[in-house]
């Protein structure tokens, strides 16, 4: 049976209702806090097709009523109404974004400490495992003893560092060395640098032959600097403040779930790009245990997800703000890792003295 507007205008009001409250929803508030000109027999009579339906629960007999992981995913799909960032939490997530001089793990890493602080859920940061197969080279000269290197691997991740030397530089050197990395390290793996390889890159260095050995060692570094994949978790305490997570073993298995790299990882790999996934307990309880709400948004390089930022929480959490929170966020670093990638300005990292 599908959902007539009325029944959808009530379940969308129970919804809110339970996510600002955490108390069971009954006829009466509906009466007084929502605008319904119907009576509250008639109401009560809709709820209780809901919860026929699937949509809504009652935790006990004399008590309101409280959405189901179905009246959930409905609620989220297709009833929440659509929530608009203020401007402080704007500017929270665009300090995050536009920091373009920072590895892109810290970003994420901030990312999820700055959306945790705004919703007041846990968050995480999902750091895929970078290959180390470089697809180009890109180099920007900062100043006269400066300059950033940028290694962009095959898989979309970036590797970068602010190289200070003691020589000048100017746009002629940084010039011959990008064209001599993309000549001489591109599609290939550490494993299959050789002596041969070496000698043609200080060849194709000419003149600038005496920045080979800096080249050289700053290569190597970004190369091992590789991670494997890694999980960033935040606020964990903020889970003991929701009654649903007063259990301490139910918080402990929260954490075991996100600390599962491999686990992590598959679901992450599965997720679409461009699109916040929304996982509750009772519908995939091998993801995450009965209660809570899982809410993540990928972030992806020319269609591949090679990270991802969310929050877990109770499964009453607040959507509209969430969804809102992760949208502006990855969409805002998606759009600057293309700029970056693509541009003159790039991701990067440290300094190399």
């Amino acid at each position: 049976m599908e959902l007539n507007e009325r029944k959808k205008a009530i379940l969308r009001s129970v919804v809110d209702a339970y996510i600002a409250t955490g108390e069971p929803v009954g006829s009466k508030y509906l009466t007084a806090n929502a605008d319904f000109n119907v009576s509250s027999a008639t109401l009560r009579n809709e709820m209780s097709a809901l919860e026929s339906m699937g949509y809504l629960e009652q935790p006990h007999t004399s008590a309101g009523r409280v959405p189901t992981a179905k009246g959930y995913r409905t609620y989220v799909e297709n009833l929440m109404d659509r929530y608009y960032l203020a401007m402080e939490e704007v500017e929270v997530l665009d300090e995050v974004i536009e920091n373009k001089l920072v590895e892109l793990s810290t970003i994420m890493e901030e990312a999820s400490h700055a959306i945790g602080e705004l919703t007041n859920y846990t968050s995480f940061a999902f750091i895929g495992g970078s290959g180390t197969e470089a697809d180009r080279y890109e180099a920007l000269l900062i100043g006269e003893h400066d300059f950033l290197l940028v290694m962009i691997c095959k898989d979309g991740s970036v590797r970068s560092r602010q190289v200070k030397t003691q020589e000048k530089l100017n746009n002629d050197v940084i010039e011959c060395a990008k064209n001599a990395l993309n000549k001489c390290f591109v599609g290939i793996t550490p494993e299959q640098v050789n002596l041969n390889t070496v000698l043609e890159f200080e060849n194709a260095m000419g003149e600038y032959k005496s920045f080979s050995s800096m080249l050289l060692r700053v290569v190597n570094e970004m190369f091992n600097s590789f991670d494997s994949e890694k999980v960033h978790i935040d606020g964990v305490t903020k889970l003991l403040s929701y009654p649903e997570f007063f259990n301490v073993a139910k918080v402990q298995s929260v954490l075991s779930m996100i600390e599962e790299r491999k686990r992590f990882s598959e679901l992450m790999k599965k997720a679409v790009p461009g699109q916040t996934s929304i996982i509750f307990g009772e519908e995939a309880q091998d993801i995450a245990p009965p209660g809570t709400g899982f809410v993540f948004h990928p972030i992806s390089v020319n269609g591949k997800v090679i990270g991802a930022v969310g929050v877990i929480g109770p499964k009453r959490m607040d959507y509209k703000k969430v969804i809102a929170s992760l949208n502006y966020f990855a969409e805002g670093l998606t759009g600057q890792i293309e700029i970056n990638t693509n541009g003159n300005l790039l991701i990067g990292d440290g300094n190399d003295e």
